[in-house]
């Protein structure tokens, strides 16, 4: 009987090499089909973010609204057509051609998350892979907005690596210039609203 009790402690201890599952990757989304993840290795990552002067409703208005039609204020999409009726949710499609770092891509794109005035995040659904992620943090006088642009590359090892460092600096400058340029127009936005 001794040993049988000393058997039952032992299958109630959790094994060292037992992983509990994340909650974060049980709370996500399943990805629309034809969306594959990034190769880490391959991937151009940048982030910036700006502080708003604005709602975080206003914010979210116009960068949601950028898979709808061309913004005036991302210098990275040249064009934009709407594919899916159901636009401004998960798993709504559109045409869109960027021009990053030179290089012009185009594809479709599929919004993978739509949290309404908190985050919203897009991606190509065909080569070259290509994710848009935004979030959105509400302060007592404005919106901090910070994006995040991920960029597969081909190529071989070292010619890929020179690339991705000259890259990752042209993706961070066109950034700074979309995020400035959203500023300007969420804050002339939001003060005109005030006014009128």
């Amino acid at each position: 009987m001794a040993r049988a009790s000393r058997k039952k402690k032992r299958n109630k201890r959790p094994s060292p090499r037992t992983v509990s599952p994340s909650t974060k990757a049980a709370k996500r989304p399943p990805l629309p089909p034809g969306l594959g993840k990034l190769q880490r290795d391959r991937t151009v990552v940048a982030t910036k973010e700006i502080f708003i002067d604005a709602s975080a409703e206003s914010c979210f208005g116009i960068v949601a609204s950028q898979l709808e039609r061309r913004p005036q204020w991302d210098p990275m999409i040249i064009y934009v057509k709407p594919i899916s009726k159901d636009r401004g949710c998960v798993g709504a499609t559109s045409q869109v051609t960027l021009s990053i770092g030179g290089k012009k891509l185009e594809s479709l794109a599929t919004i993978l998350r739509y949290r309404r005035c908190r985050s919203i995040s897009w991606a190509f659904n065909t080569r070259t892979k290509v994710r848009e992620d935004w979030q959105l943090e509400l302060y007592a006088r404005g919106t901090r907005a910070s994006v995040t642009l991920a960029c597969e590359i081909g190529g071989w090892t070292i010619g890929r690596f020179l690339y991705k460092v000259m890259l990752r600096r042209k993706v961070k400058q066109g950034l700074a210039k979309m995020l400035t340029q959203l500023k300007a127009v969420a804050e002339g936005i939001e003060h005109q609203t005030v006014e009128g």
